[in-house]
């Protein structure tokens, strides 16, 4: 899978803009005061969102869907 520059562009600018709507979010909700591990932890499920829509964003774009994991071989 070729990706062009504007995409991994685009790719990169969606993570950061999903990290930053789920720390946003999480930290409205969050319960005052909050303490380090609360940070820790919303810093650690932004990441894991983040990571999750990149995941789904590269496997929607790929033509090739059944060979995305894993590739599978001919029988011999």
């Amino acid at each position: 899978m070729q990706l062009s520059t504007n995409r991994i562009i685009a790719l990169v600018l969606l993570d950061f803009v999903l990290f930053g709507i789920a720390v946003f979010l999480m930290l409205q909700v969050m319960p005052k005061p909050l303490k380090p591990f609360d940070y820790l932890l919303v810093g650690g499920v932004a990441t894991l969102i983040s990571l999750l829509g990149v995941w789904f964003l590269i496997w929607r774009v790929t033509p090739n869907r059944s060979g995305f994991l894993f590739e599978k071989r001919p029988k011999q």
